[in-house]
């Protein structure tokens, strides 16, 4: 009965404590401190007694829809990381948001957007989830409209897109509802996608699944919100809670309610969009040279590693999407909240106005080097590990799909690019020269660099053990089903390596370059070129990759919004305005004159029968009183 308890709880206490805080502003800190702690405290219970049991709970059944509470080892795992990445986002917006516009409404939503993820993941029926998930988009779009600059246009997008997808998902339970007569999970036999209306189904709810994870082409809210809002909200919602939520939701119905396993042109479809994604998003990072801007592109990119893991059926191509849900949580809100401190304290994320600033905030760097590492595949980083996964399961399909390397190609090669991406990154936020007006940066405050720091060991700590800690205790007691043959990597001896190439590098370094500076002037036909004019950034590495013939009008069309589904979307509602405007109006104009010429003749020829003599209205009377007759007649 105690972890019923905890389950009402965990949703009741932060949005209850939340508002209260919103109320009495002077008392918000403390009683948000309570509210996400008592929440993390109510999630471990939940957590610890989801490894031996589960927790059911029916709430209340109305029309035959049992409103329950369920939480397994899935639930508990994702209600475990909900709760600490709101705790370490919070602690880090007590500085950063400190004193800004809208900073106490922020944190209402904060704990808002907490409870209802909770409910979310809590809830043991589709439709009672529905409920939850419809909060969450509220509470998405009022923190999307806080923002450092405008951020109307941000929230308007992502509360279009992932409502619209939204209304799909609901279609797609209805459908589930009416075929399968429950929308309770997990379904025992699980539902097989032999009927088209519950293939439709299905199609509809991962719809509503991959909108909110950020996979293409329902990605685009992400860089678009990028611009505006501050980094806290984009490393709690896009980089955090929402891939959790999304990649939860996607992973509950692919496995516990329909069975995927043996249809194999549905899992070609997710890992066709898993590889998309991939690429294409990775790809739009490249050229980017606004820090926020390109962390968003590598959010949607890392969304399609988890798809093409869960689409392979393989179960360690499963359990690796998982366990790069869970990587990338921590990696990509790492990033986030790192390149916001450097916000913070240099006032820029654009990246040519940035660099050399790793000797004034060495711990930032060192907690964005290794997040960096890590989303990038490096060994013995976390990141490394799930995409191993991975790719594994994707040679496991051999046997069932001939084209199955094209797979494998598109997830190493996003790997690669990756990498590329953040080299660039980390020259020009830390690396390089440093522009004057940055020479009194210091490191960020405390608030800022623990959470930062947590999330880095996080990094490390789940690659070098990753068998021992998060695959043993987290990621498969989460799943329904065995999962063997994980691989031969072992983690330590790339660590021993990777240390001590990184000992020989900085000793070369220290007695190489370090020992014997040399300032050179710069000469640009014949003329001294000023030291800031002649400063080298980040992104003029990458400039030739922009100019490349075969992708300089790939990258033309996509920053101009050919590949945004909101674009389309928007294009069509104008078309269907037009068709209404000048179309349907004119069609209802010219009825309306047709109707209103017939009834006028109509009354020209009334008036023109209606003489005023006697004798015709005799007439009339006769032929009325014959007409009468033949209907009694007859």
């Amino acid at each position: 009965m105690g972890e019923i308890s905890a389950i009402f709880y965990v949703i009741l206490l932060p949005i209850a404590i939340g508002l209260l805080g919103f109320v009495i502003n002077r008392l918000r800190t403390e009683l948000d401190f309570v509210a996400f702690l008592v929440a993390l405290i109510l999630s471990i219970r939940i957590f610890v007694a989801t490894r031996t049991g589960i927790i059911s709970y029916n709430l209340a059944s109305m029309f035959g829809i049992d409103f329950r509470f369920y939480a397994d080892s899935l639930a508990g795992l994702v209600v475990l990381f909900n709760a600490i990445f709101a705790i370490l986002i919070w602690f880090y917006s007590l500085r950063f948001m400190s004193k800004k516009p809208g900073e106490r409404t922020y944190h209402m939503y904060l704990t808002i957007t907490l409870a209802a993820a909770n409910g979310v993941v809590l809830s043991g029926n589709l439709i009672f989830l529905l409920i939850f998930w419809n909060v969450l988009v509220f509470a998405l779009y009022g923190m999307l409209l806080i923002g450092k600059t405008d951020s109307t246009f941000a929230a308007r997008k992502a509360l279009t897109i992932i409502g619209i997808a939204d209304y799909a998902m609901m279609l797609g339970i209805v459908l589930l509802l009416v075929r399968a007569g429950t929308a309770n999970f997990p379904v025992e036999p699980r539902v097989l996608l032999a009927d088209p209306w519950l293939i439709a189904s299905y199609v509809l709810i991962v719809v509503g699944a991959l909108a909110k994870a950020g996979a293409m082409p329902l990605h685009s809210w992400i860089p678009e919100a990028a611009k505006s809002v501050p980094a806290s909200t984009m490393a709690y919602l896009p980089a955090s809670l929402d891939k959790l939520l999304g990649i939860y939701l996607l992973m509950r119905v692919s496995y516990f309610i329909f069975d995927i396993s043996g249809v194999t042109s549905v899992r070609i479809v997710l890992m066709v969009i898993g590889s998309v994604t991939i690429i294409a998003a990775v790809m739009m990072a490249m050229v980017q040279k606004e820090a926020m801007r390109l962390l968003s592109f590598h959010a949607v990119s890392q969304v399609g590693y988890m798809i093409l893991g869960i689409g392979t059926g393989i179960p360690v191509g499963i359990a690796g999407g998982m366990f790069h849900m869970i990587n990338n949580t921590i990696y990509k809100t790492c990033l986030f909240l790192s390149a916001g401190s450097v916000e913070y304290r240099a006032r820029a994320t654009e990246l040519d106005r940035l660099g050399g600033l790793g000797v004034k905030m060495p711990l930032t760097m060192l907690s964005f080097i290794v997040a960096a590492f890590a989303i990038s595949g490096v060994p013995p980083f976390n990141g490394f590990y799930s995409k191993w996964m991975v790719y594994q399961g994707v040679v496991e399909l051999g046997d069932q799909i001939s084209f199955w390397p094209v797979f494998l190609i598109a997830a190493m090669f996003g790997s690669v690019l990756t990498l590329a991406s953040f080299l660039k990154m980390i020259h020009s936020l830390f690396l390089g020269e440093r522009p004057r007006e940055l020479d009194k940066v210091r490191e960020a405050r405390f608030e800022m660099v623990v959470p930062t720091l947590i999330l880095a060991a996080a990094c490390i700590l789940f690659g070098v053990f990753a068998q021992a800690i998060p695959l043993k205790h987290l990621i498969l007691p989460a799943l329904s089903f065995p999962v063997s043959g994980i691989g031969f990597w072992t983690p330590a001896l790339a660590t021993i390596l990777m240390i001590g190439g990184l000992l020989i590098g900085l000793l070369v370094y220290l007695l190489g370059t370090a020992m014997k500076p040399r300032r050179a002037r710069v000469f640009i036909g014949g003329e001294v070129m000023e030291e800031e004019a002649a400063r080298i950034t980040g992104p003029n590495f990458y400039s030739s990759v922009h100019t490349v013939d075969m992708l300089e009008k790939t990258y033309s069309f996509g920053e101009g919004g050919a590949f945004d589904f909101y674009n389309y979307l928007k294009g069509a509602t104008g078309a269907l305005g037009v068709l209404l405007r000048d179309v349907v109006d004119k069609l209802i104009t010219t009825l309306y004159r047709v109707i209103g010429e017939i009834i006028q003749n109509l009354g020209r020829l009334t008036s023109a029968l209606h003489t005023g003599e006697l004798y015709g209205y005799i007439g009339w009377i006769f032929l009325g009183g014959i007409i009468i007759l033949l209907m009694l007649v007859f």
